[in-house]
């Protein structure tokens, strides 16, 4: 079995987004933070991250919209004509600390996640899977597309074929962007349907890519209240049917942790548990990959969550319980909740969530047979 490590770093606790962003929150200083307190995390196999050089940000972004980060960045301000240019500066994509140095060394994390790979180790960047962010554009919260430079990374080192898979519960359209009329990137995206959630104009089933890309993109849009049966029915039956039509070389897995039920901003609702079956599907299916974190916008929920699947990728068997050092950990965690209301003390006693399955709906079946119909079309 592969050594595991783990991409990350304490700096991003001073790399935060503004205060009431979704991403305000700490996710992966509060990752290192409850692994140590739980005893599931050796020094060794830590990683400090680094950011990324600027030829490495050139591998996807245009120079100027980087310069203008790196601008915006230094002052906190937003430069003239930016915000309508490169779309920084507003609610969505704000002025903070993680625009650029933060997503900078996300992005060198993802990098140096693919080289450890390349090295012989299983890697995890939690940082990681910034996935809407276009070339020249900030979207979705993220200003740096590390998964496709991580991608061009993987090509400039010879991979010809390498499969894209994205959990996050949004679709990954700065990905599929990059890699719409290209036949050397499978990107396979499971999300809330464009119909209800954001992007709200990407991620439609019928986008299968143009040009030489055609065929080399499927969007799975799911529609609201997916349980843990729905989602592995779906994932088994996508990746399966890809496996037929394309071979990967390596591929990227995006493992965003919002659409886990107490995610605020999402509509499915899946278990811990049932996100680690979707995790070790992946691997069964095509062994190891390069591993990227993404969306998460529940602390708790998210630090659970990563944690199961670092046990997993590191060949630890996962405790039951949460215990009094971890709970700690997890109490002291700052952040706005959504809905005070709800009753989410299960958090801080049990690592993993009981299972949340159920009956697979037939609007979910018919999906899989359009799914089925389309990639052998």
């Amino acid at each position: 079995m592969r050594e595991a490590k783990l991409v990350g770093s304490l700096k991003y606790r001073n790399l935060r987004y503004t205060k009431n962003h979704p991403l305000r929150i700490p996710r992966v200083s509060l990752l290192l933070e409850f692994l140590d307190a739980m005893g599931l995390i050796e020094e060794e196999e830590k990683v400090e991250g680094r950011p990324a050089t600027m030829e490495e940000l050139l591998l996807f972004h245009d120079r100027d919209y980087i310069e203008t980060l790196i601008e915006a960045d230094r002052c906190q301000c937003v430069p003239k004509g930016a915000r309508e240019r490169f779309n920084i500066g507003n609610y969505e994509n704000p002025v903070s600390p993680a625009m650029f140095r933060g997503s900078s060394l996300a992005t060198g994390s993802s990098i140096q996640a693919a080289e450890l790979f390349l090295e012989g180790y299983i890697a995890f960047n939690p940082a990681g899977g910034m996935h809407h962010a276009f070339k020249s554009r900030a979207n979705g919260f993220c200003f740096i597309n590390d998964p496709v430079i991580t991608i061009e990374f993987l090509r400039r080192r010879g991979f010809k074929r390498i499969l894209y898979i994205d959990l996050d519960a949004h679709h990954c359209d700065g990905v599929q962007e990059a890699y719409y009329d290209n036949d050397q990137v499978y990107v396979l995206s499971l999300h809330q349907s464009p119909e209800y959630a954001f992007p709200f104009k990407r991620g439609f089933l019928e986008e299968r890519g143009e040009g030489k890309g055609k065929g080399y993109n499927l969007n799975v849009p799911l529609p609201k209240g997916v349980n843990d049966s729905e989602f592995l029915f779906v994932l088994e039956k996508s990746l399966t049917y890809i496996k037929d039509v394309f071979e990967p070389e390596v591929y990227v897995l995006q493992l965003g942790t919002d659409p886990l039920l107490e995610d605020p901003l999402s509509k499915f609702e899946l278990s811990n548990a049932g996100f680690l079956e979707a995790f070790r599907l992946v691997r069964d299916l095509f062994g190891d990959g390069v591993y990227l974190g993404g969306g998460g916008y529940h602390p708790i929920a998210l630090a659970r969550a990563w944690t199961l699947l670092w046990c997993e990728m590191s060949g630890r068997k996962a405790p039951e319980k949460i215990n009094p050092e971890g709970r700690k950990v997890l109490e002291e965690v700052e952040w706005e909740e959504f809905d005070e209301d709800i009753d989410i003390s299960y958090m801080f006693e049990d690592l993993k969530d009981p299972w949340r399955g159920g009956e697979v709906r037939e609007e979910i079946r018919d999906l899989v047979g359009r799914l089925k119909a389309l990639i052998y079309s």
